[in-house]
């Protein structure tokens, strides 16, 4: 069962995931090892970077975000040269496929769905984006400042899942299973994050609502 429902007037970006009822253990082993990955190489760099190179982390940071500031800026940018309307039909496509690529293989890697990507969207993982809106290359420019909270709040939802992926991984290794009770949590954490990356790509002038649920 899906969970999510179809873009519709009211509700211009939505995100849906079925359940999988069962899941590869090879596949769980693979992620569980990425994720471990994932977390030993950034607290290593911090050591390391504590011990030997404390500007590390500012330089990282500052990577991250040049690019969360960087990238709307460039939509500012073909937003004034084209006008919204063409931008929408020219760039508009290729930035709903990114964001459904980044959000199917953010349902990879926290354990929603077995299948990889590019077989998941439109399958067991959909993106619905329905590009429209009313705004200039102003407003696009400062979407970073607008979405300020959403950034703060997602981060600190991320917390949670210093939990939920190593007990994920635990039922798909062992069980072959996707702990429910985490499910309806994670795919709403996704789909605000999907509201939120439609709203800084300027695919959309609905600002995102502060929620996991689907009928907001």
């Amino acid at each position: 069962m899906a969970v999510g429902h179809p873009a519709t007037v009211g509700r211009p970006i939505s995100y849906s995931v079925a359940y999988p009822e069962r899941l590869s253990r090879r596949k769980g082993a693979q992620r569980a090892l990425g994720a471990l990955v994932t977390w030993i190489v950034p607290v290593g760099l911090g050591y390391v970077s504590a011990a030997f190179f404390w500007g590390l982390p500012v330089l990282i940071g500052s990577l991250i975000a040049a690019g969360v500031i960087g990238l709307p800026l460039v939509m500012a940018a073909r937003i004034r040269g084209k006008g919204l309307q063409r931008f929408l039909a020219e760039d508009g496509p290729a930035l709903e496929r990114h964001a459904q690529y980044a959000i199917a293989a953010a349902s990879y890697a926290l354990f929603l769905t077995d299948a990889s990507p590019k077989q998941a969207i439109g399958a067991s993982v959909r993106l619905e984006i329905r590009r429209g809106g009313d705004f200039g290359w102003l407003r696009a420019a400062v979407t970073p400042v607008l979405l300020l909270p959403h950034i703060l709040l997602l981060a600190l939802f991320a917390f949670a899942f210093m939990l939920i992926i190593p007990v994920s991984a635990v039922f798909a290794v062992v069980l072959e299973r996707y702990p429910r009770w985490f499910f309806g949590f994670t795919a709403g954490y996704l789909r605000w994050i999907a509201r939120a990356l439609g709203y800084w790509l300027s695919l959309t002038d609905r600002y995102p609502p502060f929620s996991f649920r689907e009928d907001v």
